[in-house]
Formats: C-alpha cells, structure tokens, sequence
C-alpha cells in the first residue's frame, strides 16, 4: 500500500480588492491544514489574488504582490509542513495578458511547475489564455497530474494524465452555482462529472474549491473533497464554510484507465473546423425535423423467439401509437435465429420507423455475442458488433444522427467522443446489466458531448437501476421502472444538440485544444515532470 494524506483547504471567496486578505487568510488555513500532516495540501483556484478580475486593466491598477513573491510565501509554509503544495494563482505572462495556473511546490519549498488551465471557462478569456501542455509530476508516491476546474468539463484532459501515468489528479476548482439555498447548493461536476472522471480513468482525484460570493455575482458551491476511483466521495465537505476537508488514500488502488479504445481515432486530434461536427453545427433543421421520438423497449429474457417476438411487436406498436419514429431494444432475444431480424425488418417497414435492436450471433466457442442492429423503413442498415477498432459508427436512422456504444465502451470517454465529433445527437448505449455507476457515466457523456444518451438496459432486479435516457445537460429525460417490462417514450428536440456551449465561449467543439493531446496513444499527450 501506498498511502498519502491530502488535505482539501476550503476558502472563503474574496474579490480582487481584498487580495491581501486572501492570501493571509490562505496561509492561515495551511497552518490548519498542517495540523493534520499530509503529504499534499491543496488550494482552490485564483486563490490569489481573485477568480473574478473585472478586466485585464482592473488587474494592473490593483496594487498586487509580484508573483515571486506569492510562491515564496507559499513555499514557506510547504517547507515548513513538509508537504507538497499545489495552489491556484492569476499568473503574469509574458505576452501581456495572464495564465490561470496552479503551481506545485514541493517539501523544500520550490516550485516543481504549472498547470495552465486549457479549458477557459466564460469569461476566462477576458484576461486569461489557455495553456498548451499537460504536465505529470513524478512524486516519491506515485505520479500526479494538475487540472483547474472546467478543465475536467473537457474528458480529454484528466484522460491524457491517466494515460502518461497519473494515478491522482490535484483539481483546484472554482466551481458556482445558481441556487441560494446553501444546503442545495452544488455543480455537476459534483454531482456526476468528476465522479465519472474518477471511474473512467481509475485514478483519485482531489478537489479544493470556495464558498461565498465574489463580485457580488459569483457564488460558489464549496464540497470540496477527495474521489476515489470508484466514484464514490471519502470526504466531502460543506457547501458554505471554510474548512479543511482531509483524507488518506491508497494510490495503488487506483488501476488507470479501465477501458480504451483498440485503435486511435484520428478525428480526436483533427483540427475542430475539419470536423463533421463544425459543418453539421452551421446547418438547420427543418421545422419539420425538430423532434426525434424515441421509444424504448426494456425487454427482459424469454425462453424462446415467439413470446419475445410478440411482446417486442406489443410494446412497439404502442410506442408507434404514441408518435415514436425511432424503437430501441434493451434485452435481446433468446436466440440467433434469422428470422427474428426478418420479423423486425417487416414490422420497420410496415410501420416506416427506424430499430435498434441488440441481437445475439453464433460463435465457434463460448456464448454468444451480441451485436447491435440497425433497420430503418424495412432495410437493413448497419451492423455493430462493438470492438471499438473503427470508432463509434454513427446512422442516419429514425429521423436523426445516432451513435452506439456497447457494454464497456460507455467506460472510454473518446469512444462517446468520437460518435458527436461525427455529428451525433444521440447516443445509444447498450448495456447487458445496469447499474449506478452507469448512470453517472451516462450523465457525464450526454453532457461533456452536449447530446442525448438513452442508457438501453434489460429490467434487472426490482432493486436494481434500469434503462435511462438523459438530455443533453445530463438530465434524466425519462428512467426505467426496475424490474418492470415497458415502453419508455421520450421527445427529443434536436436543436439542444446544436448549442454546444457550455457557458459563453466555452465550447465542446470549437473550444478543444487538440494540440495538447498529441503524442499518446489514441492521440493524447502530456509530458512527465520529475519530483523531489
């Protein structure tokens, strides 16, 4: 075992007019996280001087401590904890304008490197410019990657660190929120996104973020904490206090990434106007064309084709009834025989909708393995047999753009990424049993890809987590009732799809930095830095 302890220093916001007593306050609280002798002390991001800087002008008339000195003081308190420390600062650039950085200190009390934050969130870009590298510290404990708030928005950059090696990710946030209610108060990222982060790469990640408000518009909402790579949270803190939140963690639990793809996808590194995407997001749809109705079919197991046939024909025709163009089969039938897919194909043409239709299909050894099927209007369209070598494919069916993951591919962020960067709106993953965790992972692709992900799943034990279907903010739109055989209808409108900024200037597409992800396998980059 590889146990640490990281210390989580939770701040009070202050504005850019009072930065002196943020940086006091700051070291006051790494005295009180020193109590607790960590290996790691983390702070939240712009811990000095603000996060809100008004303007570039605003920052040069304020009567700031150069930079030197700020990392002195800081270097300090590491070397007189002996502790790493990793603090969010606003950093001079030599361009003129600043970097959103976090710079980590080792025991001695010098700095190791920055992170500079990549993925500039709203009005970021006012004063700061992104960074163009992804570092990974090689510590006497295990490597350790540096990520700053939205940056966990973008699945490339905590997966390029997971990829070089990194097995704890220090995340120092600035993470708001819009409700006033301090025991409502939380973000999706941590709700569902940083847990994914943690799942998807099997690796620890700590965050440190504020409480308060900063100029009088910015609220924060605290939960700092630390994520193991399981998803689920070993401390969490307040939504509106200043404290330390601390844990121990065993880093050789965290197994890295626990799923990739067979083979890189060359449009993950494409420059974002060459992409499918770019052109798709510059046409309209048809008033017609602006709803995609899906009905979903949560089948569960038969003994034989007939019964299964006849249920799937049932709950079908009601979903027609009900205006559905588009049908999806969680539970596939109970055997390969041709023709159930021929009895489906006259049901698509009978009824001019498109299937997605999970089929078993004989193998030389062992069970049989299910691919997915698509019919539209009667014609076989495609076939995915899920080995993840050509990237996510992606069918014009039903009346829109779908993308099909299967079984664990829905664990590799690219996979998902690859189907909307070829301009899909839904996502449909199919699943041989569901859980929790799913649902977390599902959320976190709808709403990093800003698409609809329908989590296609058999029924499951009554106490179990069934089939799902989320918008493109990582909504639920619709769930399953566990244990229950049904039909689950949803209208799906499809401009939400075409709206791919997260916040103003923050976008999924035109907003990825490729160029910062080459070099990897699969095309994503970083570079080791050596530790004390």
């Amino acid at each position: 075992m590889t146990v640490i302890g990281i210390a989580c220093v939770q701040l009070e916001a202050r504005g850019l007019d009072d930065a002196e007593e943020a940086l006091e306050r700051a070291l006051d609280r790494l005295e009180e996280a020193g109590r607790y002798r960590p290996e790691i002390i983390l702070l939240p991001e712009c811990t000095y001087p603000a996060y809100y800087l008004h303007s570039l002008d605003a920052y040069r008339r304020s009567r700031l401590r150069p930079a030197e000195d700020v990392l002195r003081l800081f270097g300090e308190s590491a070397r007189r904890h002996q502790a790493y420390i990793a603090v969010g600062l606003a950093r001079p650039h030599p361009s003129g304008r600043l970097r959103n950085s976090v710079a980590l200190i080792d025991p001695q009390g010098q700095v190791l490197g920055f992170h500079d934050k990549l993925f500039l969130w709203h009005f970021d870009r006012e004063w700061f410019d992104p960074g163009s590298e992804l570092p990974v510290f090689d510590l006497p404990f295990g490597r350790v990657g540096l990520m700053i708030c939205a940056d966990a928005r973008m699945p490339e950059i905590p997966r390029a660190l997971a990829l070089r090696g990194a097995r704890l990710i220090l995340d120092a946030t600035a993470l708001v929120t819009s409700t006033g209610a301090p025991a409502a108060r939380t973000n999706p990222q941590v709700l569902y996104m940083l847990p994914a982060r943690a799942m998807e790469n099997g690796v620890w990640i700590a965050v440190a973020n504020k409480v308060g408000m900063e100029a009088d518009s910015v609220l924060y909402c605290g939960r700092s904490g630390v994520i193991a790579p399981d998803g689920q949270y070993r401390a969490m803190g307040s939504p509106d206090r200043e404290e330390i939140v601390f844990a121990e963690i065993d880093l050789e639990a965290a197994p890295g990434p626990r799923v990739r793809p067979a083979a890189p996808d060359p449009l993950l590194t494409a420059s974002p106007e060459d992409l499918p995407v770019a052109r798709k997001l510059q046409s309209s749809i048809p008033p017609e064309a602006l709803y995609l109705r899906v009905g979903l079919l949560q089948m569960g197991s038969y003994p034989t084709a007939t019964p299964w046939i006849q249920r799937v024909a049932a709950l079908g025709e009601t979903m027609i009834r009900q205006g559905a163009s588009l049908l999806i089969v969680s539970g596939p039938p109970p055997g390969a025989d041709p023709s159930i897919l021929e009895a489906l194909e006259a049901l698509s043409a009978r009824w001019s909708c498109g299937w997605i239709v999970p089929f078993p299909e004989e193998e030389d050894a062992g069970p049989a393995k299910i691919a997915l099927y698509f019919l539209d209007r009667g014609r076989r369209i495609g076939r995915y047999p899920g080995d993840g070598r050509e990237g996510s494919p992606v069918y014009a069916i039903g009346g829109g753009t779908v993308g099909v993951l299967r079984e664990s591919e829905g664990w590799a962020p690219e996979i998902a990424r690859s189907a909307m960067l070829r301009g899909a709106e839904l996502l449909i993953w199919w699943v041989s049993a569901a859980g929790p965790d799913l649902h977390t992972l599902a959320r976190a692709r709808a709403d990093e890809n800003r698409v609809f992900v329908a989590l296609a799943a058999p029924p499951g034990r009554a106490e179990g987590v069934a089939s799902a279907i989320f918008d493109p903010l990582g909504q639920p739109l619709a769930t399953g009732v566990p244990g229950a055989e049904h039909g689950i209808f949803v209208s799906l409108f499809r401009p939400l799809t075409r709206h791919k900024e997260m916040a103003p200037g923050s976008h999924v597409v035109f907003g990825r930095r490729p160029e910062a992800f080459h070099g990897l396998p699969g095309g994503w980059a970083s570079r080791v830095v050596g530790g004390g």
